[in-house]
């Protein structure tokens, strides 16, 4: 077990190392790049005339594609934001009934018939399911029967 542990560890760090070795000498292959570049880039509009250095339009380049990569990362998180939360909303939905559902399978379990009604309702309210409407009817009954014996026992 400490084997598997130490190998993966000495895996990544090989695969870490390989990648930034790569990225450090990425950077200075455009480092010596744009240092020996003497270019530059002429627009001419009718009345205007702008001159650039072929470095700094590279870099306006590169910067607005990132900027609309960015910008459409960013609209695509917006458009599924609302599905986001209706699934955030169920999943604690979900979470509440069960919650729900265990205290009244406790309550159950315990014999505390109206606790366990109350408990089977309010997972009722918060999944509807038909299966609970029977299990509600149930208890139901059953604490009605509960109460008659218990009425005709102390009477």
């Amino acid at each position: 077990m400490f084997n598997v542990k130490v190998s993966h560890l000495i895996n990544l760090i090989k695969r870490k190392f390989f990648w930034w070795s790569l990225m450090l000498l990425l950077l200075v292959a455009i480092v010596w790049l744009a240092s020996n570049n003497q270019g530059y880039v002429l627009i001419v509009r009718s009345p205007y005339r702008f001159q650039f250095s072929f470095n700094f339009l590279l870099i306006l380049i590169v910067l607005s594609f990132l900027a609309i990569h960015f910008l459409l990362r960013f609209v695509h998180f917006l458009r599924r934001l609302p599905a986001n939360r209706r699934r955030k909303k169920e999943a604690q939905w979900l979470k509440d009934s069960n919650t729900a559902l265990l205290e009244g399978m406790h309550a159950l379990a315990i014999g505390d018939l109206s606790k366990a009604e109350a408990a089977a309702k309010r997972a009722h309210h918060l999944i509807r399911n038909n299966e609970l409407e029977a299990l509600i009817q149930t208890i139901g009954e059953q604490k009605k029967a509960n109460e008659s014996k218990q009425s005709i026992l102390f009477k």
